[in-house]
């Protein structure tokens, strides 16, 4: 499968992307976190995205598929986590897919309010040594993460604030630009880790057949074909 995880920041994509992933068996493929590797060592795209990470700016479209293109084009399931980020950016990865022949099977939007945003970024922690996001108090790092755990530069209140108001003018829109194309799943992430995942792979699963079940011709009834228990 090939899908898409939209929200907010906050809203828990880098943890559910990694959960769904291991459990539908795709490349989890974390955005941010190859942004970043990409600036610690220091690379000419590198540096250039970081003139516009320190400014809280959306990186442009045509620096982000540079780096992605390559893992996008080369793994046949995967969860992109933080890509696309604008219709801009959705309309490049349609052209990548449709040049490989490819499309997307769900777009999966995290809704959590504003509010919820800044408590969950107040407490959250990143590992040095394995790039996994954890929270103080809802999802605190397991003891075989050696860490050390640090809090990322931009979840300061100040860039916070900045980031849900690049959210809401160049993300947000792109809940409607996969609606209109019968790809989005809609899913409430204020709840536990546990809940929202659940709630995603129940969105994932496939309608149930409404075909009425038939006779063959021995008078033995043809059993339906059901829906997977767990998406592959």
């Amino acid at each position: 499968m090939r899908i898409v995880l939209l929200g907010p920041p906050g809203a828990g994509k880098g943890t559910q992307a990694q959960r769904l992933a291991a459990l539908i068996g795709a490349r989890h493929i974390p955005v941010g976190e190859i942004v970043r590797s990409e600036i610690a060592a220091g690379t000419p795209l590198g540096n250039q995205i970081r003139e516009y990470n320190d400014q809280g700016e959306l990186v442009p479209d045509d620096l982000i598929v540079q780096l992605l293109l390559p893992i996008v084009v080369n793994e046949r399931s995967w969860v992109l986590d933080g890509f696309p980020r604008t219709c801009g950016q959705a309309d490049a990865l349609d052209a990548i897919l449709t040049e490989t022949r490819t499309a997307l099977d769900a777009v999966v939007a995290l809704d959590i309010p504003d509010d919820l945003v800044i408590a969950r970024l107040s407490g959250r922690l990143q590992s040095q040594a394995t790039g996994r996001i954890y929270h103080t108090l809802d999802n605190p790092p397991p003891a075989d993460d050696p860490g050390p755990f640090v809090r990322r530069a931009d979840d300061t209140p100040e860039h916070i604030a900045r980031r849900l108001e690049v959210y809401h003018a160049e993300s947000e829109p792109l809940e409607a630009y996969y609606a209109e194309r019968g790809l989005l799943r809609q899913i409430d992430a204020t709840g536990s880790i546990d809940a929202v995942t659940a709630a995603i792979i129940s969105a994932l699963q496939p309608p149930a057949s409404n075909t009425p079940a038939r006779k063959d011709a021995t008078g033995d009834q043809t059993a339906q074909k059901r829906a997977s228990d767990e998406v592959t």
